[in-house]
């Protein structure tokens, strides 16, 4: 690799009997693509292939349970039934032929299981889970009877010929309750002092070696730190690199896997970090774990780009990267790396949208960005048309970018037709607002691969007929325009919207540059998620705004949709930091000249300027079009993408 921009990232390493062909490899992410079966699903080995396909040196599949006391509505490969060895050896013959290696994570939900899953959750102490609900204090025969049945999980791994396993002691599942001296209040042998805490785990592994010697590399992924806030104790770095320290000296494990974060933790250190935190997470903690450790240091976090992986690696973070959303956005990533494409690489925003947010609803994850990935066995690639033609494309927001651009790699001779000065739609306006940085890449992403693929890109081009337009298919990607759509998932009844607010500008107005705020501002929110928080955040950034008030029917602001990608927390802090005033679960009956009235009956104004953030409307279509995105109903960005992903394979 003489000569290559990323010669650490590159270069080939050594895990206990394995040889990585280079430092960038796939964590693994409970994606739930599994299809009620024990083993791996047909969807879920097209989604780990693509990958080893793509470059990785080494593919983590997720996290398995190891015994019938633990749950997972999402963890489907469960080993401890010989059913799963099957698809594990099909899995990781087939990645091994693609040059990559496969891993599996050993896991223990812990008090972290939930009883409405059909039973009770087993903890090394009573406490109970940040959901309230209180564990069963696991008992010494049960301790022994899960030291078998982790070393009966490994063997199976052993004999479907996997490459790696990682023993799941990270956050507050089983094994890291054990190392904590919060959540490990016992007395007996494996409770107390640092000695008996590690026990459980050390005679895992000792179990795990003595069924699998040195077939496989044996790993620990372990956290950084749990970050309970006000706790005068906990399981910080000091205790993790120790515990990770005395199973290396044991000669038990053949590297440390290290992310951060338990279900305590403050935003800043969650495990699954959002687009407004730092990259690489733990580049500072790692050097800690690499000083004293003999055995490589895998790190997790935030990890981006090749210039990110290449920085951790060369300055002692690291001696791996592991990147889990990196590479749900882009399957290529490591090949790109490799083939200098870098300019290629499909960035991922760190939006958590439908990665995190799908599996938190029961869905299969995907992503916004690249809606095939958890879809590969479905979709399959894009293949060549078998009828080119000259197709335009109207509208330059996520469904016509990614429509635009999935029908030119299948030959299509095509032509992009946007009103607006600039491409991306609402994206656009979300991307310009502040903590949102991650975003414009995307943007640039797409941008540039139709300059690449050659598709002719017109700005300031509004077509309102099919025809204004010559060619012989037509795709209408036209979205939506602001409306009173949110206002009526509570008040049905307000046909026209709030009474007195016809007149008010909407946020994305203010957002897009085509109506002004200033002085004292009211926002009338409805709808949540960005519109209402990136309008929030971009008011109380202008000079011309003295003050920002919010009215929300929702607990916080955007609550729904902030909880599923895993900004709940820091927004709202964010948000009182900025010194804006949020009154939640409250909604405007009426609006009179500057001032509004309240459901309650009380008054509050007057303000300067008042703005609606009320949803959209769907814009109009000719009739029997072929229309995607907002355009045939207002779904977000993930529906966007996917409806343009499934036609553009269609023709």
């Amino acid at each position: 690799m003489s000569g290559t921009p990323y010669p650490n990232l590159l270069s080939p390493i050594k895990l206990g009997p394995i040889t990585l062909k280079h430092r960038a490899v796939m964590s693994g992410h409970g994606m739930a693509l599994g299809d009620g079966k024990v083993g791996i699903s047909e969807r879920f080995h097209a989604y780990l292939l693509a990958r080893a396909k793509g470059g990785a040196a080494m593919v983590g599949s997720e996290s398995a349970p190891v015994h019938t006391s633990t749950v997972s509505r999402s963890l489907g490969i469960r080993l401890y039934d010989d059913e799963v060895i099957p698809s594990l050896r099909q899995t990781a013959d087939d990645m091994r032929a693609e040059g990559s290696r496969l891993a599996i994570t050993l896991w223990h939900g812990g008090h972290k299981d939930s009883f409405v899953r059909g039973s009770y959750a087993l903890a090394p102490s009573p406490v109970p889970n940040t959901a309230g609900e209180v564990p069963k204090q696991i008992t010494e025969a049960e301790i022994r009877e899960l030291v078998i049945a982790y070393g009966e999980a490994a063997a199976r791994c052993s004999e479907a010929g996997l490459d790696a396993i990682e023993l799941q002691t990270s956050t507050d599942y089983l094994l890291g309750s054990f190392l904590s001296p919060v959540l490990n209040r016992r007395t007996d042998a494996y409770g107390g002092s640092f000695e008996n805490r590690i026990r459980f785990i050390v005679q895992i592994l000792e179990s795990i070696r003595e069924k699998v010697g040195t077939s496989l590399a044996v790993g620990v992924r372990t956290s950084a730190r749990h970050d309970i806030p006000g706790s005068p104790i906990d399981y910080g770095l000091d205790e993790s690199v120790a515990s990770m320290k005395a199973f290396s000296d044991a000669g038990l494990i053949d590297y440390v896997s290290v992310m951060t974060g338990s279900g305590w933790s403050p935003a800043e250190s969650s495990s699954i970090p959002h687009m407004a935190q730092p990259r690489i997470q733990l580049e500072e903690e790692g050097k800690a774990f690499k000083q004293a450790l003999s055995v490589p240091i895998v790190i997790a976090g935030r990890i981006r780009s090749p210039e990110d992986a290449e920085r951790a690696i060369a300055n002692g973070s690291c001696d791996v990267v592991a990147m889990a959303r990196t590479w749900i956005a882009d399957p290529d990533w490591g090949s790109k790396v490799e083939n200098g494409e870098t300019d290629r690489i499909r960035p991922c925003m760190s939006c958590n949208q439908a990665c995190v947010g799908f599996v938190f609803r029961g869905l299969p994850g995907s992503c916004v960005l690249n809606p095939v990935s958890g879809r590969e066995f479905e979709f399959g690639d894009e293949g060549r048309s078998d009828n080119p033609q000259s197709i335009a494309v109207i509208g330059g927001g996520p469904a016509g970018l990614e429509v635009a651009r999935v029908l030119a790699m299948r030959g299509h001779q095509v032509s992009l037709h946007e009103k607006q000065a600039a491409l991306g739609g609402q994206m656009r306006l979300a991307a310009a607002a502040p903590y949102r940085e991650e975003m414009p890449p995307a943007l640039s992403w797409w941008k540039n691969e139709l300059e690449r693929l050659q598709v002719r890109i017109h700005l300031n081009a509004a077509v309102t007929s099919e025809d204004d337009i010559d060619a012989d298919t037509i795709i209408w990607a036209v979205g939506a325009d602001p409306g009173h759509t949110a206002i009526w998932r509570l008040r049905p009844f307000l046909f026209e919207g709030i009474p007195g607010a016809e007149s008010l500008p909407s946020g994305r107005d203010v957002l897009a540059g085509t109506a002004k705020a200033s002085g004292e501002v009211l926002i009338i929110d409805e709808e949540g998620g960005w519109p209402a928080v990136s309008l929030a955040e971009t008011l109380i950034a202008d000079p011309a705004v003295s003050a920002l008030t919010v009215t929300t029917p929702e607990r916080s602001l955007g609550e729904a949709a902030l909880s599923l990608t895993w900004e709940v927390r820091s927004v709202p802090a964010r948000l009182r930091s900025a010194g804006i005033k949020v009154m939640t679960e409250t909604q405007v009956r009426q609006v009179t000249g500057q001032s509004v009235e309240l459901m309650d009956g009380v008054t509050i104004g007057p303000f300067h300027t008042i703005i609606l953030s009320t949803g959209t409307v769907a814009n109009t279509t000719p009739e029997g079009a072929l229309a995607i995105g907002d355009c045939l109903a207002p779904r977000g960005i993930w529906a966007a993408t996917s409806d343009a992903a499934k036609l553009a394979r269609s023709l």
